[in-house]
């Protein structure tokens, strides 16, 4: 998902939501994975990792900024570590926190920290630095994405207990706490350090960058779990999917999760190239500005929704790879008892005459930026021809587009987030994070309901709910659930994924052939 933090992100994650980020593998490897990536067999300590990434030309360093792309989020994931990791199968797994626990209304939440931690520079981490992210997340100020996440507390509600434990008393019940709070984008950067510091506390620490062209991170030989093995990281960033797709083919990289889909079946058949494939967690979808025309009108969003051919979107936009979705975000859990949709021309031809606006021309803005998006776009617009609908396709350069994120009417983004999360944005009043501006009362009271509950069964039966309302009248085409593919060398041992966005995000365990 693309983000600007104000960003699409969560209560508008970046998609990037929204923002912004990058795909691979997830943590169920599927058929076409290789065991030998998985395994960590092979290979020898030493050596550099080559990632390419397509990212924007304007870039800045920090655990936290307003304007990110992919090479944000895979830097940081080396630099920097949240509270815990998520895991497909459900438990977190631990990461600078040990335990999260809670008092019986929901309040009250204590986390207790990791013991005999430092930072890049030898500095401890403790409470003093975990107080000092939530409160700056909490300042609206800052206009971060991840306020969005815990806007449920209150910043006057968190204190230092001891130098390993924070306190959290929350205004009102909230029963996801802990979902919310180990959100791999709250990380942790040393109080009063700067942003181009990169001061953290990952297994990897800064060596060089140059905006827009290139991250190397180094091996941090303090780091308190398993030391990686690799000596350096270089994050490379192109322009576009086809061209990371050629420097994958050229060897100029080792891997990358930008590739280009109707290239997958040169590239299985080339020596020397390894293709691993997610689980169907990646959505790339088309979205509606709900508050200005035309899609101010239901009818007119529902027509859209009814154009795309989404049998067509998955042979033709993602080569066959995934299965139909039905204009909901999430994994395809906890679903409605609603019939797949399906394109009906003469339908949304009705709906738009019944709107006034039988002839509806407007631009539909792209930044191409995940596999099969530009594609996507271009089946609608085609299609769209067969009703009387124009639809001019506006392919921009990422920065540009990322420049005015969440001012735009119909555009493109993508996402990998769990349901919990992407809801965060769709009830948010802030403009910053909810982009689409669509607002829904009904909608909104499910979603009240959702986060007071710490009751697994009842929060599915609820997002149930919802995501029947975001069926009928929604603001999202969302025409398919797609495995995340990523490429590597052969000689690239011990890849690993990040739960739940299938991204290429660890390299502790990965090891090269010298």
């Amino acid at each position: 998902m693309l983000s600007r933090s104000d960003g699409k992100g969560h209560r508008r994650r970046p998609r990037i939501l929204a923002a912004m980020v990058a795909a691979v593998m997830a943590a169920g490897l599927a058929a076409g994975c290789s065991s030998e990536s998985a395994d960590g067999d092979g290979g020898s300590s030493g050596g550099t990792l080559r990632v390419g990434v397509v990212a924007s030309t304007i870039s800045t360093l920090g655990a936290y900024t307003n304007l990110r792309s992919q090479d944000f989020y895979v830097r940081n994931a080396g630099m920097f570590e949240p509270l815990a990791h998520r895991t497909k199968e459900g438990p977190s797994r631990w990461a600078l926190a040990t335990g999260i626990t809670h008092n019986e209304d929901n309040t009250e939440w204590t986390v207790k920290l990791r013991p005999n931690v430092k930072f890049h520079d030898g500095s401890p981490f403790g409470a003093d630095d975990v107080v000092a992210v939530f409160k700056r997340l909490l300042d609206k100020k800052n206009g971060l994405i991840e306020r969005n996440f815990i806007d449920f507390m209150d910043p006057d509600g968190i204190e230092k207990v001891d130098d390993l434990t924070v306190k959290f008393k929350l205004p009102k019940p909230y029963g996801p706490f802990e979902f919310a709070v180990t959100n791999r984008t709250i990380i942790f950067d040393k109080m009063g350090s700067k942003p181009e510091q990169a001061i953290g506390t990952g297994p990897f620490k800064l060596a060089k960058f140059a905006p827009g062209r290139e991250t190397e991170l180094q091996r941090f030989d303090g780091y308190w779990g398993p030391k990686p093995k690799l000596d350096r990281v270089k994050i490379i960033s192109f322009k576009s999917v086809e061209s990371a797709t050629n420097a994958l083919i050229g060897r100029q990289i080792d891997a990358s999760s930008n590739v280009l889909q109707t290239s997958l079946p040169t590239i299985e058949k080339t020596p020397g190239l390894k293709v691993m494939k997610s689980d169907d967690v990646l959505k790339v979808g088309i979205y509606m500005r709900a508050d200005k025309s035309p899609f101010d009108d239901v009818r007119v969003r529902q027509a859209m929704q009814l154009i795309i051919d989404r049998k067509l979107a998955l042979s033709n936009a993602f080569d066959g790879l995934g299965v139909p979705a039905n204009d909901h975000p999430g994994f395809g859990t906890c679903l409605p008892d609603v019939p797949q949709r399906v394109q009906n021309l003469p339908q949304a031809k009705k709906l738009l005459a019944d709107a006034g606006k039988p002839n509806l021309t407007v631009d539909l803005e792209t930044p191409a930026n995940k596999p099969g998006m530009l594609q996507l776009v271009q089946l609608l617009s085609e299609d769209a021809k067969k009703i009387g609908v124009t639809i001019n396709v506006k392919k921009m350069e990422l920065g540009a587009y990322l420049e005015k994120w969440g001012e735009r009417t119909f555009y493109t983004s993508y996402d990998t987030r769990p349901y919990m999360e992407a809801v965060d944005e769709q009830i948010s009043a802030d403009a910053s994070f909810n982009h689409q501006h669509w607002h829904d009362p009904e909608f909104e009271s499910l979603a009240k309901k959702l986060y007071a509950t710490a009751d697994a069964q009842e929060q599915c039966e609820i997002q149930k709910k919802m995501k029947k309302i975001e069926y009928e009248r929604g603001a999202s085409i969302l025409s398919a659930s797609n495995p995340v593919v990523s490429v590597y060398s052969s000689k690239v041992h011990g890849l690993e994924p990040e739960f739940p966005s299938g991204n290429l995000y660890h390299f502790t365990k990965v090891t090269i052939d010298q």
